[in-house]
């Protein structure tokens, strides 16, 4: 255990001590967190926008400009009920006579906050606390560092600073208890304090810059709070609940500790602004809290991921249920999809029953092949390629002799129309390549369980594969994407393997590789000759694979065979769907492997194009032939005193400036996915030219 967990074990101790047992329901008291909340959230919110220093980090939105401008309480959903009142006024005081002995007695804050939690505790839960605390000091010197900000903004920033000062004096009148009718002597109030600080106040000599530890701390309060505010009200309580309710607790001690602290030391530093000529004089004690504060916020929003992640593997459960199961088992769920007797079956036989498709027979004893397995039904048409078999079958076989994958697949061929005498030889032959299982036969398939796989599972020609797990639930409705990309390491196929999968992929080990494209016969010569004297001269060492239709091969690369090459696209097309579905990326620009995926799947359609891929670099270099050619044509690398290490950077550099140069560069971008699914990628951003690209079905 290191210094650091041994000094935050001993901390917990320390607050569940002060609290007196009082945390037993931390953070679940939610009339305070739905009603009064955003009135703290609103100020410090402005208050970390519009600062003293002038750096702002955005301005306030028009919803809360429109907010602002309301003082009508009875339609103002941030109003408290009217019992808070009571308690800000407790709270509201506690905070300040703390702040006094801090001041009087020089109290440090961890011993002042330890006794604020204490005197608190013996009546208020955890989450109350921070609530009131919260608000107190929002309403005390958040307001006082909006009204000096009024008071030193310049003209542009006047008219929003006046208007979040109008709504704080409104919330303060009402958390005060002040009734409507005190509302003009409470503005008549305000505007004499106004003028009796603008009198008095004088523009430091730092001019405000050692302020940026305040806000950065105020800042910090607010996002940790906001974060477990979503946690415990939002959709991923249920998750905490159930799995990681004991660390999410001592989080939100630590954050109600921090938080308290973060509010004991900012009103220490901001009473004693006046004294110092307005600039802080010890920023130490509040950068030490913000610290603080962000390692829980970056722990908390593992937790917010996490939570999130778990709603969506909850939802896939929900949407893509089998109805009608009869018990919680992965043979009940396949029986009530396909056990009923059918029209058209022999007399007699009333009875599901499958068979080996490459051996074509009968297994009557589907109980105990299926009952307590996991299934993946490989759901298709007769049109179903070989190639996609194939990889399937790969993958299968492959988990079948490695490991111990306690899993069955059974092929679901889904027809419509006329079964004919080329319909039985299709079907025929596509059992020889599947070593798997398969229903009796695409006759004995119900109509209603065809619809049910249509509108539900959202099958339509692709193939698919649904995953039922030992229970009968569906836990992802098409892992075939997952299949392409890992084979039989995606075993047991759940949205959590898949992100696991993600989250622990390496990089090539210590290789250099080239993939290019050549339908150009001349075009590959050149490249390839050329790229072998520029990586020769820098003493690399890399590997050229040819993922194009030439029929004269070069015999000094290795070119992938047609079948392979199908693989090499549906592959990447599989990863980009795998990223937006596992993470939810949308396209933000964030994810280097999205946007790698992207620029190689806009190639597909290109005569010539090249990748150079290095060992450790998390980036391609890549570009459409005539730029590649060019590039490595007229890049002197060899005659510089240049690391090897150094080659890639320098060389996409160059490349970047020739494709900007170029007038043969690609006019527009086409990506192509092979996908029935058309929500697989909701929306996706250019490649090459980062806008957003027209969608097409």
């Amino acid at each position: 255990m290191s210094d650091v967990e041994a000094d935050e074990r001993l901390l917990l101790r320390d607050i569940k001590k002060r609290l007196r047992g009082n945390y037993k329901l931390p953070f679940m008291s939610l009339t305070f967190y739905h009603s009064t909340f955003p009135s703290a959230s609103y100020i410090l919110k402005n208050v970390a926008e519009l600062r003293l220093d002038g750096w702002k980090k955005a301005p306030p939105s028009v919803s809360d400009e429109r907010r602002a401008e309301s003082t009508d309480a009875h339609h103002d959903p941030m109003i408290p009920e009217k019992r808070f009142s009571e308690y800000f006024h407790d709270v509201d005081h506690y905070l300040r006579e703390i702040m006094e002995r801090v001041i009087s007695t020089g109290m440090d804050e961890h011993t002042s906050t330890l006794f604020l939690l204490e005197t608190l505790g013996r009546r208020y839960y955890v989450d109350n606390i921070l609530t009131l605390i919260l608000t107190s000091f929002a309403l005390g010197h958040g307001a006082w560092l909006l009204a000096l900000k009024s008071i030193f903004a310049d003209s542009s920033e006047q008219e929003d600073t006046n208007m979040v000062l109008k709504r704080v004096v409104s919330l303060t009148r009402t958390l005060r208890g002040k009734a409507k009718t005190d509302a003009a002597e409470c503005e008549t109030g305000f505007c004499i304090y106004m003028s009796l600080l603008s009198s008095t106040v004088r523009m430091p000599s730092d001019g405000w810059k050692s302020m940026e530890s305040l806000y950065n701390l105020i800042r910090a309060m607010l996002e940790v709070s906001e974060v477990v505010r979503f946690l415990v009200l939002g959709m991923t309580g249920r998750y905490i609940l159930r799995s990681l309710w004991g660390q999410f607790a001592d989080l939100q001690f630590l954050s109600g500790y921090w938080i308290v602290h973060g509010v004991v030391a900012c009103s220490s530093q901001c009473n004693a602004l006046p004294k110092n000529g307005y600039v802080i004089q010890d920023s130490q004690k509040l950068i030490y809290v913000y610290e603080k504060l962000t390692s829980i916020h970056r722990r908390l929003q593992e937790f917010k991921k996490k939570g999130e992640q778990f709603e969506d593997d909850e939802k896939i459960k929900r949407a893509y249920e089998i109805p009608n199961k009869r018990g919680r088992n992965s043979y009940y769920a396949f029986m009530a999809l396909f056990g009923q007797p059918q029209f058209g079956r022999s007399e007699g036989l009333d009875e599901l029953e499958l068979c080996h498709c490459d051996r074509n027979d009968m297994d009557l004893s589907i109980s105990t092949t299926l009952e307590g397995k996991m299934l993946l039904l490989l759901i298709s048409g007769l049109d179903i390629c070989s190639n996609e078999i194939l990889f399937l079958r790969d993958a299968y076989i492959e988990s079948k002799t490695s490991v111990q994958q306690d899993y069955e697949v059974v092929w679901v061929p889904v027809f419509s129309g006329r079964w004919t005498t080329s319909s039985e030889e299709k079907h025929t032959n596509l059992l020889r390549m599947m070593p798997w299982y398969m229903v009796e036969h695409p006759k004995f398939i119900s109509e209603e369980t065809k619809k049910f796989i249509r509108r539900v599972w959202k099958f339509k020609r692709r193939p698919i594969v649904v995953v039922i797990d030992k229970s009968g639930d569906v836990v992802y409705p098409n892992v075939i994407h997952m299949m392409y990309i890992w084979g039989s390491k995606a075993f047991p196929f759940t949205p959590l393997r898949e992100r696991t999968l993600w989250n622990s992929a390496e990089l090539e080990d210590g290789k250099w590789v080239i993939l290019y494209r050549g339908n150009d016969i001349e075009w590959s010569r050149k490249f390839t000759t050329q790229v072998r004297k520029v990586l020769s001269d820098a003493c690399i060492l890399a590997e050229m694979i040819d993922v194009g239709e030439n029929i004269e091969l070069d015999p000094q690369s290795y070119s992938l065979d047609l079948r392979k090459v199908c693989y090499f696209w549906t592959r990447l097309e599989s990863i980009l769907i795998s990223r937006y579905q596992s993470f939810s990326a949308g396209d933000s620009g964030t994810d280097p492997i999205l946007g790698e995926v992207k620029k190689l799947l806009s190639y597909k359609s290109a005569e010539t194009w090249a990748c150079l891929r290095t060992p450790s670099s998390d980036s391609m270099v890549h570009g459409l032939g005539d730029v590649m050619l060019q590039g490595f044509m007229k890049f002197e690398m060899w005659e510089r005193d240049v690391q090897t290490k150094e080659f890639a950077k320098e060389f996409q550099n160059h490349i970047e400036q020739l494709t900007r140069r170029s007038s043969s560069g690609q006019a527009y971008c086409r990506i192509v996915l092979h996908t029935d699914d058309r929500d697989a990628v909701e929306s996706m951003k250019c490649p090459s030219c980062d806008h957003s690209m027209e969608k097409k079905i």
